[in-house]
């Protein structure tokens, strides 16, 4: 891209040189053939003004930075031309209490019975991300694309150590009506995140819907008025990824994709542009229904087949261009790969799945627009006291308040504090501080 718009810069040096008008061209050297003249010579070109040649730079220059903006990588087909992009992230953690994960923490550990020290220190990059959005040929009305995107956490998020995690990686055809995509995407339940440093993003703690799974997504567009629209989804997702433990329990899918679905109704004048378009206000109700099984060869080959299911809302509302909210709240069983029930599908002793109910919420403000804002939140995730074998988390919370500074609109730098509570059925409780700071490079 740099050697495409030097190259252009040149260009435009070359073109405004010409445009300087220089006079008549120099009288050859001697011992040069000279050219014959079919008629009288033209009149020498007038010296250019010098306000109108600055003029014809500054018009030429701005031309080539906008073919620089816009310039994308063409693949062989011509017709298929990618955008990429990414961030480097580097993050360091301080927890007063042990987390899961101390990299990406979810909840706590038990308390230590002896009274142990359990801060711990993280630093990595591993939210660093490379996407590649890709832009195909229209067919019929529809615009063809796609999106991958990467980041270098462990396929295992729990696991602290770096690795290659695809979060996105789809195809979809789109138009003013329709949407239809199949791949890697964002849950369709509860597809709302708080504007959290961590990538835990409240998982956990109240925030069900935040997993990316392989799936099958249909979208249907209606707009009563010109600031009104009401979006319909329907998506057939993957249940599980199949695991098997180190006692062999085997948890997987039983043969049928879960079934998610959502209704949002949009109000106000559509902002932003592509992927980041929304209105300022927006309320959702979405479900689910699925099965997951589980096979236990410790547990006498004992098998169970448990429903999953799920009911959820959410709201965003911008109230002002620098303040606003947004929030989300779910009921539902076996909603571990939904990030919800402390992240706990199934009973380990029983099979049975686990029921629980949860939610968070989010203010934000923007001290100064565009650069500088803080978001304060709360989220909590309820399992069902009664469906929980000795020993499982009981109930996660976690309070987070955050101060951003976009400093350019490449470069961000953010500090934030977080207190969370961990309550187990048979260990101790635990509680503690944390402290994460982010900086992020944009390209």
């Amino acid at each position: 891209m740099s050697r495409t718009r030097g190259a252009l810069s040149v260009l435009a040096l070359a073109v405004g040189g010409l445009a300087l008008g220089q006079g008549p061209p120099a009288p050859p050297a001697p011992g040069d053939a000279v050219p014959p003249v079919p008629g009288p010579a033209a009149p020498p070109a007038p010296p250019a003004e010098p306000a109108k040649t600055a003029e014809t730079l500054e018009k030429l220059t701005k031309t080539v930075e906008a073919l620089g903006k816009n310039l994308t990588v063409t693949t062989a087909d011509e017709k298929i031309k990618l955008v990429i992009g990414g961030s480097l992230t580097a993050d360091a953690y301080f927890n007063r209490a042990r987390p899961v994960a101390p990299g990406i923490p979810f909840f706590l550990t038990p308390a230590s019975p002896f009274g142990f020290n359990q801060n711990t220190f993280d630093a990595n990059a591993r939210q660093t991300t490379l996407f590649a959005l890709v832009s195909g040929p229209k067919v019929g009305s529809f615009e063809s694309g796609g999106l991958v995107a990467v980041c270098l956490f462990n396929d295992a998020l729990v696991v602290d150590r770096y690795g290659i995690l695809p979060i996105q990686a789809f195809a979809q055809l789109k138009n003013d009506d329709w949407r239809f995509a199949a791949g890697q995407q964002f849950n369709v339940f509860n597809p709302l995140n708080p504007g959290m440093l961590t990538f835990s993003f409240l998982g956990g703690s109240g925030n069900a819907g935040a997993g990316f799974p392989g799936q099958f997504r249909v979208e249907r567009y209606l707009r009563p008025a010109d600031d009104t629209q009401v979006t319909l989804t329907l998506g057939l997702s993957e249940p599980i990824s199949t695991t098997v433990n180190n006692q062999l329990r085997v948890s997987e899918d039983n043969g049928f994709p879960n079934v998610e679905t959502r209704a949002a109704l949009a109000l106000g004048p559509v902002l932003g542009e592509g992927l980041l378009a929304r209105r300022p206000i927006e309320f959702g109700l979405s479900g689910l229904v699925g099965e997951i099984r589980t096979t236990d060869p410790a547990n006498g080959g004992r098998r169970v087949v448990e429903q999953v299911w799920g009911f959820g809302s959410d709201a965003r509302w911008s109230v002002t261009p620098r303040f606003g909210f947004q929030a989300e709240g779910f009921v539902g069983q076996t909603l571990g790969a939904y990030t919800a029930g402390i992240l706990q599908n199934v009973n380990p002793v029983t099979l049975r799945g686990l029921r629980a109910t949860g939610g968070w919420a989010e203010a934000y403000y923007y001290l100064c627009p565009d650069e500088l804002h803080t978001h304060w939140g709360y989220g909590v995730d309820d399992p069902l006291d009664r469906d929980l074998a000795p020993g499982q988390p009981v109930r996660n919370e976690t309070y987070f308040a955050n101060l951003i500074w976009d400093v350019t609109k490449y470069l961000r730098v953010g500090f934030e504090v977080t207190y969370r509570r961990t309550a187990y059925t048979v260990f101790r409780n635990n509680e503690g501080v944390g402290f994460q700071t982010q900086v992020r490079l944009k390209f």
